[in-house]
């Protein structure tokens, strides 16, 4: 032997130990088939529930390991009594490992695929090179007494337990085609370490001297399982190449993707699915953003990604709705955590940073008002220049001076004087049990029972004054208290609008009454519903309907309107 396998040798007696251990390990006994289905179930039940932990456990007690060592060992020294012992045991281990796993797979339990199973079933040749040097490493340990073995065992039963539990619970399931894609994981992984623990034997001096005349026979031992050996590895390369072709697909459909994406304000790529069929490219990508992304968008980056990867593709986008909000305004863009764990990127589009800006510029400028929502900004291009169009929510639309001091503040929180700001307004009717709100949240205030009874007595005041007046309906009203003054905001319909010197002659009347001045103001609408009865508004008469019907027992609201009073002969 070359002088370079030195360390490798060990002494007679310690060679000797090691084969006594070994046979006595490759021994099928009931010891060793009880801690194999152990393992099975641990490891089944690890690939069940996700569990790294409990497949690491399974990975600690298998016992397959020896009965590997046992077959080189013998194929090595040419013992036929131990090649069958440790062949019958490793058959029968395998054998016990899959059916225990398919059994525990035929119960009712919540199986379903996860990262550990699918890593399982989709075999590479890089499994083979930590296979490899799992089987060197074990073998050594065994070789020089002053290693422990575990540690090396455990790396071992890695690429051992887990193909084979993972084949039992696909084939319980119909998943053939993974139960052969971890099994094709087991025996790459048996058959390397096979070889390379036979390697290591041969170099270590445990084979007896081989002459001429007995190569041939110490070759022909290890024929099947190098022919084995490489029609595994030819098949694995295949799939490595089809692995690393779907990855670097994926990361060119990731990169184009995110450069889409980085287009629209806080919207990030999360995960994509891909699937070539019939030379088509389909593509799933689940994205975060504040709003739904159109139709037209798709199209575009679908059309994009097209002519990114030179091929025809279909893409559907699924969008979870989110919003990103900070205190101060940012320049960044929200993405995805690099390695760094860092999920903020300043490489935004210049579009995209300025609807950012804008939006938090307009965000903190309503802060006083909170009658005014917020509900999401845009950026158009028009040929005029960027306009900003932020959706507003209130109770009544903004007149054009209100909108022209938001633009001036916001040219000059953005430094822009050429930014335009256009308000789509969505009015709204905010209603609780007392009625309509007409000044903002004023019925959830933290009143004393003193100030709630005042307030109170300040709106009836108000509304019997008020109702003294023909064909005047009082519709709702909501009274505002100060230390000064109560302000009086009333809703209200008739045939004609009071004049200003009748309103204040009920001011006065009112704060009389009361003991503190008091500001009326009185909104009339043009809600009046005129019946063979004579006038009401038309919450008067909807009230009275829905009193009929209760009267009647109906239990269905039904649409009121005139056409319908005609219709069933009441008013």
């Amino acid at each position: 032997m070359p002088d370079r396998f030195q360390w490798l040798k060990t002494s007679p007696a310690r060679l000797q130990q090691v084969t006594e251990d070994i046979s006595y390990g490759s021994e099928p006994k009931v010891s060793f088939y009880a801690l194999l289905m152990t393992s099975s179930l641990i490891a089944s039940f690890g690939l069940i529930l996700n569990s790294g932990a409990a497949i690491i456990g399974a990975m600690l007690v298998c016992p397959l390991m020896t009965p590997m060592l046992g077959i080189s060992l013998s194929l090595v020294r040419g013992d036929p009594f131990l090649l069958g012992r440790a062949i019958r045991a490793e058959a029968i281990g395998m054998v016990l490992a899959v059916g225990i796993a398919a059994l525990l797979g035929l119960f009712p339990l919540a199986l379903e695929v996860n990262k550990e199973m699918l890593a399982l079933t989709e075999p590479t040749l890089l499994d083979l090179l930590v296979a490899g040097l799992a089987g060197f490493a074990g073998t050594y340990a065994m070789i020089d007494a002053r290693l422990s073995p575990a540690l090396p065992g455990v790396a071992i039963a890695t690429s051992i337990m887990p193909p084979l539990a993972n084949t039992g619970l696909c084939l319980a399931v119909g998943a053939y085609h993974g139960a052969w894609g971890s099994f094709l994981l087991f025996l790459a992984n048996f058959l390397t370490i096979l070889l390379v623990s036979a390697g290591t034997f041969f170099a270590a001096g445990v084979s007896p001297k081989i002459y001429g005349t007995e190569k041939w026979e110490f070759s022909r031992r290890f024929g099947v399982a190098i022919a084995g050996f490489l029609l595994v590895t030819g098949l694995l390369t295949q799939t490595l190449v089809r692995i690393v072709k779907e990855r670097y697909l994926a990361h060119d459909i990731k990169g184009a993707l995110a450069t889409q994406f980085s287009q629209f304000p806080s919207t990030s790529l999360v995960s994509e699915i891909h699937q070539v069929h019939q030379g088509r490219l389909y593509v799933l990508a689940t994205v975060r953003t504040p709003r739904v992304i159109s139709p037209d968008k798709v199209k575009s980056i679908q059309e994009n990604l097209s002519e990114s990867l030179k091929r025809p593709t279909e893409l559907i986008v699924r969008a979870n709705l989110t919003k990103d909000v900070c205190a101060t305004g940012s320049t960044s863009q929200v993405t995805a955590q690099n390695l760094d764990g860092f999920f903020l990127s300043g490489q935004a589009a210049p579009e995209v940073m300025r609807s950012q800006q804008a939006e938090q510029a307009l965000r903190e400028l309503l802060i006083a008002r909170p009658d005014l929502l917020l509900m999401e900004v845009d950026l158009l291009q028009f040929p005029c220049g960027p306009v900003v169009l932020a959706t507003l929510q209130g109770s009544r639309t903004l007149i054009p001076a209100e909108v022209q001091e938001l633009e001036m503040k916001m040219q000059e929180r953005l430094q822009d004087p050429q930014l335009r700001l256009l308000t789509r307004c969505l009015t709204t009717v905010d209603v609780d049990a007392r009625g309509r709100i007409l000044y903002a949240w004023s019925h959830f205030g933290s009143n004393s029972p003193e100030d709630a009874a005042l307030q109170e007595r300040v709106e009836k005041e108000v509304r019997d004054a008020l109702q003294k007046f023909p064909e005047l309906f009082i519709t709702n009203v909501d009274a505002l208290g100060s230390e000064k003054e109560w302000a009086v905001r009333v809703e209200a319909v008739g045939t004609r609008v009071l004049a200003a010197r009748e309103l204040a002659q009920l001011e006065k009347l009112v704060s009389q009454k009361v003991h503190r001045p008091t500001r009326i103001y009185l909104w009339f609408r043009s809600e009046v519903m005129v019946t063979r009865e004579g006038l009401s508004s038309v919450e008067d008469f909807t009230r009275k309907r829905f009193k009929e019907r209760l009267v009647q027992g109906r239990t269905e609201e039904k649409p009121l309107s005139p056409g319908m009073a005609s219709a069933s002969g009441k008013p």
